[in-house]
C-alpha cells in the first residue's frame, strides 16, 4: 500500500451500510469537511440524528450502480460479504473504495490516526493488528500535547516568516533546521525570542 493523504473537502463520499461501523466512518468523514450519503434499508439512531442535523444524506434502500456515478470515494460497510466484494470488484478501477470488513478487498485502508492540530500521525499494520495499531495510536495522544500543538503552530508560521527572508537557501535551510531542536518544543519563551529575532533579516 502506499502511504497518501487526500484532502477530503467538498468531496461526494457514499457509504453502504448503516450500522455502527458506518457510523464511524461517517464520523470521520465529517470531521474532514466530506459530503456524505449513507445508502442502506437500515440506519442506526446515530446516522438517524446526523440526517436530521442536515449533516448527512440518507438514502433508505439497496444500494445501485448508478449511485456511485459522482462518488469520489466509497465505503462498503455492510454486513453482508457479497454486496462488499461486488463493490470493491465494481469500483475499484475508477473511485477509491474502501470495504470495512477486508484489507485485501478496494484499493484503499483508512490508518489508525491521532490528529493535534496540525499534527496527523497514521499507523497501520497492513491488516496484522489492527488493534495494535490503534494501541500504538493510543499511546502517541498522551506523547503529544498541547504543548506540541502549539509547538506545531509555532513551525508552520516560522516556516512562512523564513520563506519570505531575503536570504540565500542555505542560511534559510539552516534557520528551518535550528527550529527543530528540541529546546523549542517546551519553551514558548524561547520561540519567542526566535521569531523576534527574524526581524532582523
Amino acid at each position: 500500500m502506499y502511504p497518501l493523504m487526500v484532502n477530503m473537502e467538498n468531496k461526494e463520499c457514499i457509504v453502504v451500510g448503516g450500522g455502527k461501523v458506518a457510523y464511524r466512518k461517517v464520523c470521520s468523514l465529517l470531521n474532514e469537511g466530506a459530503f456524505i450519503t449513507i445508502i442502506s434499508p437500515e440506519v442506526c439512531p446515530e446516522l438517524e440524528i446526523l440526517e436530521a442535523e442536515k449533516k448527512i444524506s440518507v438514502i433508505k434502500r439497496r444500494a445501485e450502480d448508478d449511485d456511485f456515478r459522482n462518488a469520489f470515494y466509497i465505503i462498503a460497510a455492510t454486513n453482508n460479504e457479497n454486496v462488499n466484494e461486488y463493490i470493491a470488484k465494481k469500483f475499484e478501477q475508477s473511485k477509491l473504495v474502501n470495504i470495512a470488513s477486508s484489507v485485501v478487498d478496494g484499493n484503499c485502508q483508512v490508518p489508525a490516526s491521532f490528529k493535534k492540530g496540525r499534527l496527523t500521525l497514521t499507523v497501520s499494520t497492513n491488516g496484522a493488528s489492527p488493534m495494535l495499531a490503534k494501541k500504538i495510536r493510543d499511546e502517541w495522544s498522551a506523547v503529544y500535547d498541547d504543548n506540541f500543538e502549539q509547538y506545531i503552530d509555532f513551525l508552520y508560521e516560522t516556516r512562512e516568516k523564513i520563506k519570505q527572508l531575503d536570504i540565500p537557501q542555505a542560511h534559510k535551510k539552516k534557520l528551518l533546521q535550528e527550529i527543530i531542536d528540541e529546546k523549542y518544543q517546551h519553551d514558548p519563551s524561547i520561540r519567542n525570542t526566535f521569531n523576534t529575532s527574524l526581524q532582523n533579516f
